[in-house]
């Protein structure tokens, strides 16, 4: 249900209240006496509990400007990770001497290495340029190729 449906179903059922035939007790310390004073005391505890809960449902959903910013900041932050990593390859192939691959083997080895950092540039790219929609395949596809070469060479490693 929308907002807007749900803050409709609310109004109408408390302006259902509001015309019900039946007198309201009066609120403690005040006199029962019927006239339109006690109605009045009532109609602003209502109106207060209406602000309180339309405070409450509100509160917590984000704007749309809200919700834009938050991708910006999670889109750099992205782009941040992504440049290290990028940066991390030089690492990665710093342990290709302790492996003890042979000639094909290293040739993978750096191939794996080198589309994880070209998969780490393009997804920098698409986050600086807050392309949220191309992060999630991307960091698939970097993952596929984390695995790729888990599979291949963390036995070597060890």
């Amino acid at each position: 249900m929308t907002q807007l449906n749900l803050a409709l179903v609310i109004g109408a059922t408390l302006l259902s209240a509001c015309t019900a035939t039946s007198q309201p007790a009066a609120p403690a310390g005040l006199p029962d006496t019927g006239q339109p004073a006690l109605h009045a005391v009532s109609d602003a505890r209502l109106r207060e509990l209406m602000d309180q809960m339309n405070a409450l449902m509100f509160e917590r959903f984000m704007t749309q400007p809200e919700i834009d910013r938050e991708r910006r900041i999670h889109a750099q932050k992205m782009a941040d990770a992504a440049e290290k990593l990028g940066s991390a390859i030089d690492a990665i192939l710093s342990r290709l001497p302790a492996l003890n691959l042979n000639q094909d083997e290293q040739l993978t080895f750096r191939a794996l290495a080198g589309k994880l950092g070209e998969q780490a540039h393009a997804l920098n790219a698409q986050a600086k340029l807050n392309h949220i929609d191309n992060i999630e395949p991307m960091l698939d596809q970097m993952t596929a190729t984390c695995s790729s070469c888990h599979t291949l060479f963390r036995k070597f490693g060890n």
